[in-house]
């Protein structure tokens, strides 16, 4: 739902994804591969993903660290309000 509105960026892909199954567990890999970006793009801004609190780490899985998205974050809050109000718009569209 973000993506037809932001557009197409990696960023936004990622939040989409993460916001959509936000009780869902993810590996990076994981993650690039269900926001259909390379694993090297995503560790280009990983950083500034987690400095702005937009994923958590949740577990680990052996050597391998699950990520979800940081919920208790105001601005991923905000980001699910507005694709809940944005998925209400398509669903008025079509009735």
């Amino acid at each position: 739902m973000l993506v037809e509105v932001f557009g197409v960026y990696p960023q936004v892909k990622i939040v989409d994804l993460l916001l959509t199954h936000q009780n869902i567990e993810y590996t990076k890999e994981e993650i690039a591969e269900g926001a259909e970006i390379l694993i090297d793009t995503l560790y280009n801004f990983w950083g500034r993903l987690e400095k702005y609190g937009t994923v958590k780490p949740t577990r680990k899985v052996g050597e391998t660290q699950l990520y979800t998205a940081n919920m208790d974050c105001e601005a991923m809050r905000a980001l699910k309000s507005f694709q809940y109000e944005l998925a209400e718009i398509e669903i008025e569209e079509e009735t």
